[in-house]
């Protein structure tokens, strides 16, 4: 019996742990989403955390995941200057992250998973939300996430063959190993490193040759390196078949949270100009600026949505795809 049956056979104790563990993971995300895209820092430089506004060094005490943030009411002990509410989120999202993962294929050995598909995904799930976060306030995903995404996926699918073989959807061989000579008889390990090869490579030039064509017909930069570079992390861990399903999720996802940001930049300026005076005159309408302003959003987090999806439950990605979605078409 290993230590995740142990842990399951008792369901408090085994989703306290898990809780617990994304707590811990979330206070990481917390210092490395401040520390990273910071010159001078790096996440284990300083070794201490500290408050970013006095410099006071953190007490062991004060840094204690939720608990800390609920004594100190989100404050500095120091110099009394909030943290925001950041800090509480990245642990308690984590947490709820790491639970959902306790209960998906990963941590289910019938559905191809252990303790080691469980760790892999978790740790995963850690990296794509400090990197959602770093993107979504700086338009920055970090080569040590999308870059080094890639060699932990081919680790992961070295160690783990299930990431690209999904047991629970037939046994059938992944997308494209095919022309390698390869298909669903051939040793699982092979299937899995051809497909994580495959995804990273296909994937990579594919949203390149995208992304210079859109740049191209716009005129402008349409797609960032670093989405790019993490298309090529996701195809490494997941496949090509995970690859392409993060990016439709993506764009889907995308284009739903382009409109809700452009229409509410449409209406932040109409009020601020409505609280400015009605007769003053601009030289463009609101929704000319609501719309120059509100369509620059992130790419990276829809897509880590996507691959947050997968994670958790392809199998259900895979059914909507090539069921639930063309049934919709059909009607």
């Amino acid at each position: 019996m290993t230590w995740l049956e142990a842990l399951q056979q008792t369901p408090p104790l085994y989703h306290g742990f898990l809780a617990f563990a994304g707590a811990i993971a979330g206070s990481f995300a917390s210092a490395a989403i401040w520390r990273i895209p910071r010159d001078g820092m790096t996440i284990w430089k300083p070794a201490r955390s500290h408050c970013p506004k006095c410099g006071a060094l953190i007490r062991w005490h004060d840094n204690l995941p939720l608990l800390g943030w609920v004594v100190l009411g989100g404050r500095c002990r120091d110099c009394k200057v909030s943290f925001g509410p950041g800090y509480l989120i990245h642990e308690v999202v984590l947490a709820a992250l790491f639970v959902l993962a306790g209960r998906s294929w990963a941590a289910d050995p019938a559905a191809g998973g252990g303790p080691g598909a469980l760790l892999f995904v978790l740790v995963a799930l850690t990296a794509l939300w400090i990197a959602a976060a770093i993107d979504w306030q700086h338009f920055i995903l970090p080569d040590s996430i999308t870059i080094g995404g890639v060699g932990f996926g081919l680790l992961a699918s070295a160690l783990v063959p299930a990431f690209h073989l999904w047991p629970d959807l037939g046994g059938r061989a992944p997308w494209g190993i095919g022309w390698l000579g390869l298909d669903a008889a051939s040793p699982p390990v092979q299937q899995a490193l051809a497909s994580a090869l495959l995804g990273a490579t296909i994937s990579f030039c594919f949203l390149f040759g995208i992304g210079r064509l859109f740049s191209y017909l716009l005129g402008q930069d349409a797609l960032g390196f670093g989405d790019v570079k993490y298309l090529a992390a996701v195809g490494a861990l997941l496949g090509l078949e995970g690859a392409v399903w993060t990016l439709l999720v993506g764009v889907f996802a995308g284009a739903l949270f382009g409109i809700a940001n452009v229409s509410r930049m449409i209406l932040a300026v109409r009020r601020r100009r409505h609280a400015r005076g009605s007769g003053r005159a601009y030289a463009h309408s609101a929704a000319h600026v609501g719309w120059a302003v509100g369509r620059v959003i992130p790419f990276g987090p829809p897509l880590i949505l996507g691959t947050t999806l997968l994670l958790l439950d392809p199998a259900s990605v895979h059914r909507f795809f090539f069921e639930t979605w063309p049934g919709l078409l059909i009607r």
